[in-house]
């Protein structure tokens, strides 16, 4: 028989548990939803080495020194920096080019949190390299000795299959993957027209677009987005052409569709889960299809 008391203690445990478990599953959806895990990187090793102490790691420095202080980029989430160093007369003008952007649904504090997050990491991981680039669920950033405003880069693009952990997922039929790639056609073309509302003084297309579709008793969630120094035909021509390449990745053949995939690139990415990813209230141009 159990005491008067033990079944009191039991009383008051049941509920402390509950809030407890309520509690954790808040934190671990909420990490999800924050979470800005490092993603890839690489190193240029074409643009060759700089030295320690060298004219153009001061450059480089002075550079990202001075993103770091740039509150309109952070507030915008996206800079292309033409820099030098005009003071150093002495030597031939270096000059550093840095890309930096956040993912559409990021602005403020939590793009400006990537930036200071991605910086070291890049530096250790690309020690001495001219050019180098790294990406992170939140952001990209990127530093080059040649000048690549406006182009194209196809060269760094890779996929990651998010479903290679669950091989025995279920995958689409056939009509889904038809269904997919008119969503992500819907999705680019929306990215290239619409401007996004929540930057104020900006008129030029968001090259940014998420949303959501249902696929029979499924439900897919999307997004698409391009540097912003990209035209909206070069952002239409990138995510198309990465649509194709990067096919095996994302489609099960002959079955269908895989259930996640994520390609990455200096110029494009897009991405599809079977879960939100993105933050809707925050991303310019989310809809529900």
């Amino acid at each position: 028989m159990y005491s008067s008391f033990s079944v009191s203690k039991r009383l008051i445990l049941v509920p402390i548990l509950v809030m407890v478990a309520q509690v954790l599953l808040m934190r671990s959806v909420s990490s999800l939803n924050m979470n800005n895990a490092y993603v890839e990187h690489k190193c240029s090793a074409n643009q060759g080495e700089y030295k320690p102490g060298s004219h153009y790691k001061k450059v480089l420095d002075s550079g990202i020194q001075e993103l770091s202080k740039d509150k309109e980029a952070f507030r915008g989430g996206f800079v292309y920096m033409d820099h030098t160093d005009i003071k150093e007369v002495r030597f031939e003008p270096e000059r550093v080019y840095i890309t930096f952007q956040c993912r559409g649904d990021i602005y403020g504090p939590q793009c400006r949190s990537c930036f200071a997050t991605a910086r070291p990491e890049l530096f250790k991981r690309c020690p001495r390299d001219k050019g180098a680039i790294i990406w992170y669920d939140h952001c990209l950033l990127e530093f080059s000795s040649i000048s690549t405003s406006g182009k194209i880069n196809y060269d760094d693009n890779f996929c990651i299959d998010t479903a290679r952990a669950r091989p025995n997922a279920k995958t689409h039929t056939r009509d889904e993957v038809l269904e997919f790639l008119t969503l992500f056609d819907n999705l680019t073309n929306i990215a290239v027209t619409k401007r996004n509302n929540f930057v104020k003084d900006v008129d030029k297309p968001a090259l940014y677009a998420a949303g959501e579709k249902r696929f029979g008793n499924k439900k897919i969630y999307a997004m698409v987005q391009c540097t912003k120094d990209l035209t909206p035909k070069a952002c239409v021509e990138c995510v198309s052409h990465n649509v194709i390449q990067f096919q095996n990745c994302y489609e099960n053949k002959p079955v269908g569709l895989k259930i996640g995939a994520r390609v990455f690139g200096r110029s494009c990415n897009f991405r599809f889960e079977r879960y939100p990813f993105v933050n809707a209230k925050t991303s310019p141009n989310y809809l529900k299809f």
